[in-house]
């Protein structure tokens, strides 16, 4: 698998844009279209600036979210984890019927659209899942 913070080594591809939080915060950059490319059965902790999620692979997978919640210090010590970024997960194989793919919270204190955990259970399926600081985990997209 390559690294999510492969920087300029040519195995991962990063996309950002700079977005502007108010003036106490300032200008953050947040990703783009930051893929990480999933072609091996296991479980993938992704982080912060992963927002992209392509599933290939005829074996269990189990994808763990970065943390929704905003952090219990002001934004302009630790702006980059106020910035808000949805994250999408799809079956590009096409496996997900006979091997679902699990999505999961970062924490037991955190649920994704107030259920433990969810699947992924129809060939080429997936969700756009948005952090939610108000429901204390994640969301559907609509």
């Amino acid at each position: 698998m390559p690294s999510q913070l492969d920087l300029d080594q040519g195995g991962t591809s990063r996309e950002w844009v700079n977005t502007y939080l108010g003036p106490s915060v300032g200008w953050l950059r947040l990703p783009s279209r930051n893929l990480l490319e999933i072609t091996a059965a296991g479980t993938y902790i992704l982080n912060l600036s992963t927002n992209l999620v392509h599933v290939n692979v005829a074996g269990a997978v189990t994808v763990i979210l970065p943390v929704a919640t905003n952090p219990s210090v002001p934004a302009g010590v630790l702006p980059g984890k106020y910035g808000k970024v949805s994250i999408g997960i799809v079956d590009i194989g096409g496996f997900a019927g006979a091997n679902p793919i699990t999505i999961q919270p970062a924490s037991g204190a955190e649920t994704i659209m107030s259920l433990a955990s969810i699947q992924i259970t129809s060939a080429f399926g997936g969700f756009i899942l948005y952090p939610s600081n108000t429901l204390r985990g994640w969301t559907n997209q609509s």
